[in-house]
């Protein structure tokens, strides 16, 4: 069965100030046990609606958070249609477009962690243990290490020592590359394209600006979500 927005919004809506079972919605939308029960799951598939067992009776229904946004949205859209889109599509560009992090710092300039100073102080005591360096030695070196700020900084203490392996930083996955416009452009032209002509023919058959104006805010952003999880990819 096909997805239903004019009864998901009105199962919504009727969901607004208190859970409701089943049998009730039928009642108040007037639609078939068949139909709400396939928006039902619709909207409890996509974290709108919650399923609530009872101890006695039939389950209730009850609105999430994630179904109040989507109904304060329905509500924008009615009201100021291009106003809305425009800002949850800006919304979405950002997203899609944002620029990566800056590359890491370099190891040496990395600053010392708490359990680097951990790794560093038991090197030294196995390294005063094997007998490589003297008491003094070891109170020399531990002082330098505690007054170190930096990776780089572990050079002098570790003079004619072996150096511990300190944790590496997270680094992102080789060959990852930032989008550019051209390649954003270059996708974004066909389905801007396709929209258009799924909204003229729409408007052309006399469906509802609304359910128009949500088709094509869905879409958007499944094609966002979907561009935004695999843009880094090879």
């Amino acid at each position: 069965m096909e997805n239903d927005p004019a009864l998901e919004h009105a199962l919504l809506e009727h969901l607004r100030f208190a859970p409701l079972s089943r049998a009730e919605l039928v009642r108040r939308t007037g639609a078939s046990d068949g139909r709400v029960q396939a928006a039902l799951n619709d909207l409890i598939t996509g974290t709108f609606v919650v399923k609530r067992p009872q101890d006695s009776g039939p389950p209730d229904y009850e609105l999430t958070k994630a179904g109040a946004g989507r109904l304060k949205l329905m509500e924008d859209l009615v009201e100021s249609p291009l106003k809305t889109m425009a800002k949850v599509f800006g919304s979405m560009a950002v997203q899609v477009v944002r620029p990566p992090q800056p590359p890491g710092t370099p190891l040496e300039k990395l600053r010392l962690s708490d359990d680097d100073r951990s790794v560093c102080t038991a090197a030294l005591a196995d390294q005063f243990a094997a007998g490589r360096i003297d008491q003094a030695e070891l109170d020399r070196r531990t002082d330098l290490l505690f007054a170190a700020r930096i990776r780089a900084d572990l050079e002098p203490i570790f003079e004619g020592l072996p150096q511990p392996t300190l944790a590496a930083p997270y680094q992102p996955p080789p060959g990852t590359q930032p989008p550019n416009w051209a390649t954003i452009l270059w996708i974004s032209l066909p389905v801007v394209v396709v929209i258009a002509i799924i909204l003229g023919n729409a408007l052309t058959s006399g469906a509802s600006a609304v359910t128009v104006l949500l088709f094509l805010l869905l879409v958007g952003a499944k094609i966002a979500w979907t561009y935004r999880g695999r843009r880094f990819r090879k």
